[in-house]
């Protein structure tokens, strides 16, 4: 499908361009000859190529946004788990040091109470059975002391609980240790991951930057060409306007110049198949629909033949002057009659293509008549028919 960014776009709907790229300024022979036009369709292009570049630049940097957000969740949830751990390793340290100092002074306690029992025996024998009770040795002493043994039974039950409770909580700190560790491990991975994201964040800022302030540099250029452009085009013949009082002159050219004859009407169907076989010769099948929108602006498919105020004639309305170097003889009947449409369709179709079509419509048709408010109309029945045609491969066209 025929490159839809034109003039058109620009000027009636109003949609601005974002561009890349150095310009060369046109030399004072360029401008005085018109060699910098041929710019604009290269522009252009490198407008449309630029555009879809900028939009995958700034779905990039929304994409590293999301990746950064979600990093910095990361590493605040990691931050805060870390805080946790830390507080519960140190809580976990407390009782453990109070376990220790409750564990010796119970221990220190029971054996004071194990010596009064002993009632001042040998020193030895009660450390062997402090020893054999409170300690690790597997095999427990035989004490015939009742009293004795019952002092040293319950001492060694609530030093065992207390040996159990130090050993759950070593055990504990051990893992929150760990723990912690891993989580400090993940907290300087998301820190680094975090580093990178805004490293790539930052470079894509900045040639966001640079697009934009080529932008405007590029825009001013592909601005000043349009207006070359549109300058040569006013210094040239329109194929349907003249310039007052020229009416005589264009008559004389179409009695004694060019083949004007009369010929037979044909139906709105025939007009419609003409559309569609000269659109199609001449590089723009598709956009048949603003052929046959010249059509109707100019003569409701054949039924205001002319000839006009400005001496404009046929169903195309051609001035005979532009006729005389544009016209073709379309049906192969060996003469270019400009009231014949097998003949004037086809013409108007390849005055079209030689004026832009189908790359920049707004500029062909200008070309075919130097009025906005004609381009602007013959587009807004073009979009008309696409759309009673139902078609969506095309268009829209305003």
């Amino acid at each position: 499908m025929a490159r839809r960014w034109t003039w058109a776009a620009a000027m009636v709907v109003g949609l601005s361009v974002w561009l890349v790229g150095e310009v060369s300024a046109q030399t004072p022979a360029e401008e005085q000859y018109g060699a910098g036009v041929n710019e604009i369709p290269v522009l252009e292009a490198r407008a449309e190529e630029q555009a879809a570049s900028l939009e995958a630049r700034i779905d990039e940097i929304s994409a590293v946004g999301a990746e950064l957000e979600e990093a910095r969740s990361r590493v605040d949830g990691a931050r805060a788990r870390a805080g946790e751990l830390g507080e519960q390793t140190r809580s976990l340290q407390r009782e453990l040091a109070a376990g220790r100092e409750s564990f010796g002074a119970a221990k220190a306690g029971y054996e004071e109470q194990a010596r009064a029992a002993y009632k001042g025996g040998d020193l030895e024998g009660l450390s062997g059975l402090l020893g054999g009770f409170l300690g690790s040795a597997d095999g427990i002493v035989e004490v015939a002391d009742t009293r004795l043994a019952e002092i040293l039974l319950e001492g060694r039950e609530s030093l065992e609980v207390y040996r159990e409770a130090g050993t759950s909580l070593r055990n504990t700190t051990r893992q929150v240790s760990e723990k912690r560790r891993d989580y400090e491990a993940a907290l300087r991975e998301v820190r680094a991951k975090t580093g990178e994201l805004r490293r790539r964040e930052q470079e894509l800022r900045e040639a966001i930057a640079r697009i934009s302030s080529r932008k405007a540099q590029t825009e001013t250029r592909l601005s000043e060409l349009r207006a070359a452009e549109r300058a040569r085009i006013l210094e040239q013949k329109a194929a349907t306007a003249a310039a007052p009082g020229q009416r005589a002159y264009e008559l004389g050219i179409a009695r004694d110049d060019i083949v004007s004859r009369a010929v037979e009407p044909i139906s709105r169907k025939a007009y419609g198949k003409l559309y569609r076989e000269a659109a199609r010769e001449y590089g723009f099948a598709e956009d048949w629909y603003i052929l046959a929108a010249v059509g109707k602006v100019e003569s409701d498919h054949g039924a205001n033949m002319g000839p006009s105020t400005a001496g404009a004639m046929g169903p195309m309305q051609f001035l005979p002057s532009t006729w005389e170097t544009s016209g073709v003889d379309g049906n192969g009947d060996g003469a270019a009659n400009i009231m014949d449409p097998r003949d004037a369709i086809p013409a108007a179709a390849g005055y079209l293509e030689k004026g832009g079509a189908p790359q920049d419509w707004y500029a062909a048709l200008f070309s075919y008549n130097h009025a906005d408010w004609y381009v602007i109309k013959v587009l807004g029945v073009a979009e008309g028919y696409r759309r009673l045609s139902g078609d969506d491969t095309v268009g829209p066209y305003i």
